[in-house]
């Protein structure tokens, strides 16, 4: 609710405008279709484009749901039953919404020579097109967002919708390179019109999905991963992150906005059980005392499947909501040390051991230093044992272990993502873990190309293209 009145806001303020610039003559087009404004000015329509990525679909419903799938929190909501077809609807709504917004601005940033927002839209585009891919498989791509023109698009295969993920990361980059007069200034809501960040944005997410093909191209995608990581985010303090949300407003981050009013978030057991792997207790890790709330001096966690409705907090504890679930919390999208953990795993399938532990290492110390430790906590952190454990002793599991923990609690689709490609860690949901979401019953209904085969129990054994085949 909260995103669709954002989005009316940023609308009424576009048509106000669009309205005092319009002639007799075109107000008088009464055959023009309201749907397709295509006037529309390319900055009116990328803040609205923009949290329609930021808030509707990094925050969206569905990605809160996901969280409980990968067993980073915990439903202690009083129905803690998860419907798979109620909880796909909200991510493929919005998304596409989003998209259409996206492709406006698309085009007319190109008819107009904008070649600013013309990369800044694509960008944004394959980061959308990347969530839905990742959590339904097969989707419209190619023959998405043409209106009246195409009412049934084809699903394209997710390897199809990878490559052109890919080609549409590097028409970004070009055109973000390109000599351009539009600087859209402050109204890009993330980096203030800097294309370099943009541009080192489009390079990671590359990395992010070649780094996905692990599986289907062990070498191929490493190589391709490290010489895309190396044209992105350079240290801690590059990341792609939304960082405006407002306290006591409206405009929360929308974790935040779903907890206060249902507190359907606990702890679940599983994230617990990943941290303490790595530092033998909870009190080790300066992560636990910072994001978990306790019951009687100890973080309690819930078994994800089996816990019962907790609206009090009184039996699991809970984000906390002085450090992590505030109203003005950033949203994070792409962060430095998932391009390292990638990195360090793009070596390791290389057998360039030693360059890969030195990578995660750099890893886990960027995770640390996005949450504001300071360097006595970060060091004793790392002296750790199980954490620097040396190069021999060093396996996968402790690159995605580290990536498991650092994505919480806001990037729990690529948590999930590890999880189907290399099975770790062990989920505990005794009732079975998703390996993707159904599509939409409106979709099914609405369009006949849509894939019938994905039903409730297909979800649990058909695994996407790219995951661990079983």
């Amino acid at each position: 609710m909260k995103f669709k009145n954002m989005q009316r806001i940023v609308l009424l303020i576009g048509m106000i405008g669009i309205l005092s610039s319009c002639s007799d003559e075109i107000l008088n087009q009464i055959d023009t279709n309201p749907n397709a404004p295509v006037n529309v000015s390319v900055d009116l329509l990328l803040p609205q484009a923009t949290m329609g990525a930021v808030y509707g679909v990094g925050g969206n419903f569905t990605m809160n749901q996901v969280s409980f799938i990968v067993e980073h929190t915990s439903n202690v909501s009083v129905n803690n039953v998860i419907d798979p077809f109620f909880i796909a609807s909200s991510l493929w709504e919005n998304s596409y919404l989003a998209l259409n917004d996206l492709q406006a601005m698309i085009e007319r940033a190109e008819q107009d020579g904008f070649y600013t927002y013309l990369g800044i839209g694509q960008v944004l585009t394959a980061y959308i097109f990347s969530q839905l891919t990742d959590v339904y498989g097969d989707i419209p791509m190619t023959e998405a967002l043409k209106g009246s023109a195409i009412r049934n698009p084809k699903f394209d295969s997710q390897e199809t919708v990878y490559n052109e993920l890919f080609g549409l990361l590097d028409r970004a980059i070009t055109n973000l390179e390109r000599e351009s007069v539009d600087n859209p200034g402050n109204l890009d809501l993330i980096f203030s019109g800097d294309k370099s960040m943009w541009i080192k944005t489009a390079y990671g997410l590359k990395a992010r999905l070649h780094n996905r093909l692990s599986l289907r191209d062990p070498e191929g995608s490493a190589i391709a991963a490290l010489e895309a990581i190396a044209n992105s985010f350079s240290n801690s303090d590059e990341a792609f992150v939304f960082s405006g949300y407002q306290q006591g407003t409206a405009f929360d981050n929308p974790w935040t906005g779903i907890q206060k009013p249902q507190q359907i978030f606990g702890i679940s057991t599983t994230i617990l059980e990943v941290m303490e792997m790595f530092s033998g207790s909870l009190s080790a890790d300066p992560r636990s005392d910072k994001w978990f709330s306790k019951i009687d001096g100890e973080i309690i966690g819930g078994v994800s499947g089996q816990t019962v409705a907790d609206p009090n907090h009184v039996l699991y504890s809970a984000p906390s909501t002085a450090n992590v679930l505030t109203d003005h919390a950033p949203q994070p999208l792409l962060m430095y040390d998932e391009l390292k953990f990638i990195e360090s795993e793009a070596l390791l399938r290389l057998n360039r051991r030693s360059e890969a532990y030195d990578a995660y290492l750099a890893g886990v110390r960027a995770a640390l230093e996005k949450e504001h430790f300071n360097e006595d906590e970060i060091a004793e952190y790392m002296a750790l044992p199980a954490v620097d454990k040396g190069i021999a002793d060093f396996r996968l599991e402790d690159i995605v272990g580290q990536k498991y923990i650092s994505f919480w609690m806001f990037l729990p689709l690529e948590a999930f993502n590890d999880w189907r490609r290399t099975q770790f860690p062990e989920m505990k949901n005794e009732r079975g873990t998703f390996l993707r979401l159904p599509y939409p019953t409106d979709e099914l209904s609405r369009n006949s190309n849509t894939p019938t085969d994905i039903n409730e129990v297909a979800i649990y054994n058909k695994p996407l293209w790219w995951a661990a085949q079983e």
